[in-house]
C-alpha cells in the first residue's frame, strides 16, 4: 500500500485526521503525543488526545485526575483562538458498554446484565486494545474534532492495538464460538468432542451456572456479529487510511532502537502509514576542542582534568547516539525524523508541553 509522503511533522499536525504514537516504553511517548496534539491545537485545530496511563504530572497538566473517563476534558487556555485542546484517559469498560448499547438495541440490557459480560468487560485480554481503537473511531466520526491523537502501550503491546479489529473477526469465526451461539438443539447435534470436554470441565470446576451464563452471553451477542464485523472492517480501514499517520517514538539507545525497528517493520508490513520518527533523550554534541587547546591536556590533574575527561565522555556518547540514529533514519523510509535533546527538566505543565511541541514541529531533520 502506498501512502502520501510527509515532509515535516509541522505539516503532519496540520493535515492528519488521526495520529497514533507508538514505540518502546520509557522514551516519552505519551508526552510526545500530548505535545503534538497541543501544537496542532495552536494552529487552530480542534484536537483530542486519548491516553491509557499517563504519568501523574503529565495527567495534571492535561487536567486529568488519574482515573479513566469517557468524556474528554477541555484544557482551558491551552489553545487561544479557534483551536481547542482536550484530553481523556481511556475507560475501556465504559466504551465496551457504549458499543453494546449502540449495536444491541433492545437486547442491550440483557447483555450488560450478564455476569460473564460484566466479568470480562474491563479485563478480557485484548479488550483494552480493541476499545482504544473503538474510542478512536467514535471520536473521529463524532464531528467534534479535526484531529484525534492516541497514545499506545509499549511496542509489542502496540501491535495488539493494531491487530485488535482483525482479532475480533478471528474470534467471531472460531469454531467454539460458532458452536456456542447455535440454538440448543443444533448445539447438541454439532458440538464436537473438544467442545463437549471443554464444557464438562468448566461445569465441574466452576459449576453449571457459569456455563449457562457463558452460553447465554455468546448467544446474546450473536445478533451483533454482522455489526461487529462491519465495525472491525471500518476500524481496520481507518488505521490504514491516508489521513491516518503513525509517529514512531524512540530514544537513541540500542535497545530502544531494536524495539523501534520491530515496530517499524510491523507498520510497513501491515500497510500503515509512518508519518514521522521522534528521537527523544538525545545528548547534545559538546563544542569541539581546538587542536591548540588539546595540547598538554593529558598532563592536567585535579578538577580541570576531570572536566576534560567528562567532555570526552560526553562527546563519545553523543557520537555513538548519532550512529544509532542513522538506523532510525533508515527505518523512517523517507518520513521526517526529529531529535529532541535531553532536557534538564520534566515536561509537567502546559508551558513546557508547548515548548516541546514547538521543538517537534520546527527542529531540523536528525
Amino acid at each position: 500500500m502506498t501512502h502520501p509522503t510527509t515532509t515535516s511533522l509541522a505539516r503532519l499536525v496540520e493535515t492528519a485526521d488521526l495520529l497514533v504514537t507508538c514505540g518502546p516504553g520509557g522514551v516519552g511517548k505519551t508526552t510526545t503525543a500530548a505535545a503534538l496534539g497541543l501544537a496542532a491545537a495552536r494552529t487552530g485545530r480542534r484536537v483530542v488526545v486519548v491516553t491509557i496511563d499517563p504519568a501523574r504530572r503529565l495527567a495534571d497538566a492535561l487536567g486529568l485526575d488519574g482515573t479513566a473517563s469517557d468524556r474528554p476534558h477541555v484544557v482551558v487556555g491551552a489553545a487561544p483562538g479557534p483551536g481547542s485542546f482536550s484530553a481523556l484517559m481511556l475507560d475501556a469498560e465504559h466504551t465496551f458498554d457504549q458499543l453494546i448499547r449502540d449495536r444491541a438495541g433492545d437486547g442491550a440490557d440483557r447483555i450488560l446484565a450478564n455476569p460473564v459480560y460484566r466479568a470480562i468487560a474491563g479485563s478480557l485480554a485484548g479488550a483494552q486494545e480493541y476499545m482504544a481503537i473503538e474510542r478512536l473511531h467514535q471520536l473521529h466520526h463524532s464531528g467534534d474534532y479535526d484531529l484525534v491523537v492516541i497514545d499506545t502501550p509499549p511496542s509489542r503491546h502496540a501491535i495488539d492495538v493494531l491487530d485488535a479489529p482483525d482479532r475480533l473477526v478471528r474470534f467471531l469465526s472460531n469454531p467454539v464460538y460458532r458452536a456456542l451461539t447455535l440454538p440448543s438443539r443444533s448445539l447438541a447435534r454439532v458440538t464436537n468432542a473438544a467442545t463437549s470436554a471443554f464444557s464438562w470441565t468448566v461445569k465441574r470446576l466452576a459449576g453449571p451456572k457459569i456455563v449457562e451464563d457463558t452460553i447465554d452471553f455468546f448467544r446474546s451477542i450473536s445478533g451483533l456479529e454482522a455489526g461487529l464485523r462491519q465495525r472491525a472492517a471500518e476500524m481496520s480501514a481507518l488505521l490504514r487510511a491516508d489521513h491516518t499517520a503513525f509517529v514512531l517514538v524512540s530514544s537513541p539507545r540500542a535497545e530502544a532502537i531494536d524495539e523501534a525497528s520491530f515496530l517499524a517493520d510491523a507498520l510497513h508490513e501491515g500497510g500503515y502509514r509512518l508519518g514521522g520518527v521522534v528521537v527523544n533523550l538525545v545528548h547534545p554534541l559538546p563544542p569541539a576542542l581546538h587542536p591548540d587547546e588539546l595540547s598538554g591536556l593529558d598532563a592536567l590533574d585535579g578538577p580541570l582534568a576531570e572536566q576534560v575527561a567528562y567532555h570526552r565522555e560526553l562527546a563519545a556518547v553523543a557520537e555513538a547516539e548519532r550512529r544509532e540514529m542513522a538506523t532510525l533514519a533508515e527505518l523512517a523510509r523517507g518520513a521526517p525524523v526529529r531529535d529532541v535533546p535531553l532536557l534538564d527538566h520534566d515536561v509537567h505543565d502546559l508551558a513546557a508541553l508547548g515548548e516541546l511541541g514547538q521543538v517537534l514541529v520546527s527542529s531540523p531533520v536528525g
